[in-house]
């Protein structure tokens, strides 16, 4: 018999923000779905926040979105090998740092990356995402 696995997959902030904001649709797909596991960067946190507050959401909605995300999701903290990949992302992939800390943690625990950003394109285990 074999054994059925979970989806892994690591959500960017862009692909939370689609959802929080309800511009991606397809978003639910991941975020929704009982059989996969949700993982998100601890650098997300910070853009989800200041993108929110920047769209002008009040403090209870931001602090509701990020308690939706830690309740969900699995949070990746960086460590010294997710730097040191970051550093080789940025060159391979011409990505800047922020993005290759988050594509590396992502690479790093193995999972497939969803975004909306298009700075991803044909990476490998990128999906991109498109707003509507």
């Amino acid at each position: 018999m074999t054994k059925v696995t979970d989806y892994k997959v690591f959500l960017d902030s862009s692909a939370w923000l689609g959802y929080f904001i309800g511009n991606i649709p397809e978003t639910k797909t991941f975020i929704d779905s009982k059989e996969t596991i949700l993982f998100t960067s601890i650098i997300s946190i910070h853009e989800i926040y200041k993108r929110l507050k920047k769209l002008g959401k009040s403090e209870k909605e931001i602090v509701n979105s990020l308690s939706f995300i830690e309740n969900n999701s699995i949070i990746v903290n960086l460590n010294k090998r997710i730097a040191i990949d970051a550093v080789h992302n940025c060159e391979k992939h011409k990505l800047h740092t922020i993005d290759s800390l988050i594509y590396s943690s992502a690479m790093h625990i193995q999972t497939e990356f969803v975004t909306a950003d298009t700075d991803f394109k044909n990476l490998p285990k990128a999906i991109i995402l498109t707003s509507k």
